[in-house]
This record gives structure tokens, C-alpha cells and sequence, in this order.
């Protein structure tokens, strides 16, 4: 990977309620076509390498991440397990847009676009509370998650993975454009 991942260093974007979806970003520039980028975006294998959170999948109705597709998949959040309803609303040459139902809702947006050497990834994830004290604590401990850095962390993760699942050849390797990421949004 070149550039830098950026991660803004203020609070995540909060409306005025407590239920309203809190926003996070990132971005990470990656030495690999963006179509290979997707390709790792959306590849169930790749996905369990760079997840922020483990999880398994339970059910799936293709073998890959596809517009349209939906999946069951369960893991562990503050100790307790969840299952999530996987529903994946675009996975295109341009982005991945998904979202997972539970004890949180959370909507995730992966735009991938050529940079320099390779390309770049603009993530956001919303998290909004589902209803009960269940969907509180997973939206905490969700939150406290990706405050953590979790997001920037699965970005750095995800474009290692596509590096190394499609390296560039080596002419393509020579002198690597560095790319500034420029502030947050």
C-alpha cells in the first residue's frame, strides 16, 4: 500500500438524537486495479481476512458478495453473539454498498476509483441502535469499535489483501505515485 489512510481525529458525525445513525470514514490509497479491489471487497475469503470483527457466515445465497445478495452471518459483539442479515444493496465495478440488520443496523459504502499505481478507497460507516437495550449496547460497542480506528485498521487489512491477491506486475511497481489523502471529511 502507498499514501496514507486517513481517519478524522473528531468525534464521528452525530445528528441531534440518540437513535440517529453516527457516521465514520476512511480511506486508503492501494497498489492494485480497482477491479481487483472489488474483487477483494466482495470475495467471502477475503472479507474474513480484513473484517474488523470476526464472523461466519451462515447462510448465503451465492458465492460471493453480488448485487442483490443476501446472507446470514453471526459472530461476537461485547461478548454476546449476534446475527446479522446481510443485504447487499450495489457491488459493481465502482463501489460495494451494503447493509446488516441485527442488534444494530449498519450501512457500509466502499467506492473504489483509480489513483496513481492502483487506486483509492473512500469508506463510510453508518451505525444506527436497533430498538431495546440489546440494540444500545451493540451500538456502543460498535461505536467504540470503529473510534478505535477499526475502520482505518480494515481498510489497511483489505488493501494488503488485494496486494497480494493481485501484486502489480513489476513495471508497474517502479517508482509508486504517493498519494496525500488529504484531510477527513
Amino acid at each position: 500500500m502507498f499514501g496514507r489512510i486517513t481517519d478524522p481525529g473528531s468525534p464521528p458525525t452525530v445528528a441531534g438524537k440518540e437513535d440517529d445513525p453516527r457516521t465514520w470514514r476512511s480511506d486508503v490509497a492501494v497498489r492494485a486495479a480497482p477491479e481487483h479491489v472489488l474483487d477483494t471487497l466482495t470475495d467471502i475469503d477475503a472479507c474474513e481476512a480484513w473484517s474488523p470483527v470476526g464472523f461466519r457466515i451462515d447462510e448465503l445465497d451465492s458465492g460471493r458478495l453480488q448485487t442483490g445478495s443476501t446472507a446470514t452471518v453471526s459472530g461476537a459483539l461485547a461478548g454476546r453473539r449476534v446475527r446479522f442479515r446481510l443485504e447487499i444493496r450495489r457491488a459493481d465495478s465502482e463501489c460495494l454498498m451494503l447493509r446488516a440488520a441485527g442488534p444494530v443496523q449498519i450501512c457500509a459504502h466502499y467506492r473504489v476509483r483509480p489513483a496513481g499505481h492502483g487506486s483509492r478507497v473512500d469508506a463510510e460507516i453508518s451505525v444506527r441502535r436497533a430498538p431495546g437495550r440489546s440494540g444500545a449496547l451493540a451500538a456502543r460497542a460498535t461505536s467504540v469499535l470503529l473510534a478505535s480506528g477499526a475502520l482505518r485498521h480494515a481498510l489497511a487489512r483489505m488493501g494488503r489483501e488485494a496486494e497480494r491477491r493481485h501484486p502489480l506486475a513489476p513495471r508497474e511497481r517502479q517508482q509508486p505515485e504517493i498519494s496525500d489523502a488529504g484531510s477527513g471529511r
